[in-house]
């Protein structure tokens, strides 16, 4: 069959149409899998960027935690005494000496024990009850024993309290003054800020070399000498201080 001129053009026509269409079809048909496929990407990289945003929201408290932590740790640990002071006998002689130059006393040795960890024993005074078991059996209405139970709760609770280690040095300190000196320079040591704890004392002279007469009045010593040595068992104790930690790192 032939076809006229006419009919030539037209079949060009609709032939580049169904091509053009075809075409834009398969365009489109590749576009849309492309933005399926991005659609897809783009929740990943959303859900990625969700979980990656909690860490860092984790991050900020967690490193918050870690400064408050430390800068708590720095307050408790400037209550002890410096890890290096006490292993240099020179640097405890002098800050003996601060308090024995206070109070008056003259120092005459201090002998170091040693360095190791030991506990941090807590301090308290536990009230006795002789014949408790007896005052228990006769409180029929309990009133007695409640107080009791409250005059000891301190120390009751005291005792059921984890005891923590540290590092303690044990020191033999013999100093030499007047009772009211070595009184004052007892009380210097325990009210001190630093962890210093006194274990015993040890007096050679109690009258200090002071004298009564038949009336009860204080004689002083002839030579004028109203002294006596007096030993002292202290404990210095230290802790490690904590590294600060890297949170400034980006």
């Amino acid at each position: 069959m032939k076809l006229n001129y006419r009919e030539k053009v037209i079949l060009g026509v609709l032939l580049a149409l169904i091509i053009c269409v075809a075409g834009y079809i398969g365009l489109i048909r590749t576009k849309s899998e492309q933005i399926k496929a991005d659609k897809v990407t783009l929740e990943q990289k959303e859900a990625d960027k969700a979980e990656v945003d909690g860490k860092i929201a984790q991050i900020v408290p967690l490193t918050n935690e870690i400064n408050d932590t430390y800068t708590e740790t720095k307050k408790l640990t400037a209550d002890f005494v410096s890890y290096d002071k006490i292993l240099n006998s020179n640097d405890v002689d002098q800050f003996m000496q601060k308090y024995a130059d206070e109070n008056e006393v003259k120092i005459y040795t201090l002998n170091v024990a040693g360095l190791n960890a030991g506990p941090i024993d807590y301090y308290f005074f536990t009230p006795e009850f002789p014949g408790e078991k007896m005052l228990e059996a006769s409180d029929l209405n309990g009133g007695i024993m409640a107080g009791v139970n409250k005059d000891k709760a301190e120390s009751a609770a005291l005792t059921e309290r984890t005891v923590e280690e540290a590092l303690v040095a044990n020191y033999d300190i013999v100093v030499r003054g007047k009772k009211e000196a070595v009184w004052n320079f007892m009380k210097a040591l325990e009210e001190q800020d630093e962890t210093v704890i006194i274990n015993s004392v040890a007096i050679d002279d109690f009258t200090f070399g002071v004298t009564e007469d038949e009336n009860g009045n204080e004689i002083p010593p002839a030579d004028g000498m109203d002294e006596s040595n007096v030993t002292f068992n202290v404990s210095l104790y230290s802790v490690y201080e904590m590294a600060k930690p890297n949170t400034d790192a980006e």
